[in-house]
C-alpha cells in the first residue's frame, strides 16, 4: 500500500500572498512542511496540489528544486478533482491531506493519525481543527478509493472545495476516526493566514527551531508559558 503525503497549496493568498514560500527560520514555509512530513516512516511520496494558471509558476519553480517531490495540477476551487488527479498521478493507495499554510505540523501525530488509519476499517481518519491539539496540526487520511468516490459523486461546489463536508453527511458510508488530545491546547495557533500570524511564527521558529528542528507539542507548551501563541 503506498501512502502520499499531498500538500494543497496555492501562490495567491488574499490575506498573504506568496505566503507558502515566505520564510521561517531562513527556510520558505513549504520546507519546514516537507522536511516535517519526510520524517513521517510510513510516508512513502509527497505531492504538491496546486491550481492551474500561470499565477502558480512560483510554486512550480520552488518545486523543481526539491529532490522527490512531484506535482499534481487541476481546477482552483475543485480541491476533490485535483486530489483525485494526485491519487492517479502518484499511484496512491492512502492520502495524507496537509495544508502548506500549516508550517509546524507535526510528525508524531500525524504518524499516529496515519497509524490508526492503517489499523482500522474507516473511509477517512482526521486530526481536525476542534481536536484539542493546537491549530496548524491538522491533517487527513482518505484512502484512494474515498477520494474517487467523492470526485465521481459530489457535485455541490462547496463539497467538491471542502472535500470533507461530503463525508460527514453520510456517516453510514463513510466511517470515520478522529485523533483528539486532552487537555485541549487549542489555544496554541499556528496557521499562517495574516500578516499577524506570520509575525507570531517567526518568533516561535526563531526560538525552537535551533534547537529542534521538528519541535513538536511538549515545546510548544513550554514556549507557550511565557510567550502569545494565540
Amino acid at each position: 500500500m503506498k501512502t502520499v503525503a499531498v500538500i494543497q497549496a496555492r501562490y495567491t493568498s488574499t490575506r498573504l500572498p506568496g505566503k507558502v514560500l515566505m520564510d521561517l527560520a531562513g527556510k520558505p514555509v513549504l520546507t519546514h512542511i516537507i522536511d516535517r512530513l519526510r520524517t513521517v516512516e510510513a510516508i512513502d511520496a509527497l505531492c504538491l496540489s496546486i491550481p492551474d494558471g500561470d499565477a502558480q509558476q512560483p510554486l512550480l519553480d520552488f518545486a523543481a528544486t526539491i529532490d522527490g517531490l512531484s506535482v499534481s495540477r487541476g481546477p482552483d476551487e475543485d480541491l476533490i478533482r485535483r486530489f483525485a488527479n494526485a491519487v492517479d498521478e502518484t499511484n496512491a493507495d492512502i492520502v495524507v491531506r496537509a495544508w502548506a499554510d500549516c508550517p509546524a505540523v507535526n510528525p508524531t501525530s500525524t504518524a499516529a493519525l496515519v497509524a490508526a488509519f492503517q489499523n482500522e476499517n474507516v473511509a477517512y481518519a482526521e486530526i481536525p481543527n476542534d481536536s484539542g491539539y493546537p491549530e496548524g496540526f491538522e491533517v487527513h487520511v482518505l484512502s484512494a478509493e474515498t477520494i474517487k468516490t467523492i470526485d465521481a459523486e459530489a457535485t455541490d461546489d462547496f463539497d467538491r472545495e471542502a472535500i470533507i463536508p461530503f463525508l460527514v453527511r453520510y456517516p453510514e458510508r463513510f466511517s470515520c476516526l478522529r485523533l483528539n488530545k486532552s487537555p485541549s491546547r487549542n489555544d496554541i495557533k499556528l496557521l499562517l493566514d495574516t500578516p499577524e500570524d506570520y509575525e507570531k511564527l517567526k518568533k516561535i521558529f526563531g526560538a525552537l527551531y535551533p534547537k529542534n528542528p521538528f519541535f513538536g507539542l511538549a515545546e510548544l507548551e513550554e514556549y507557550a508559558k511565557d510567550h502569545d501563541v494565540g
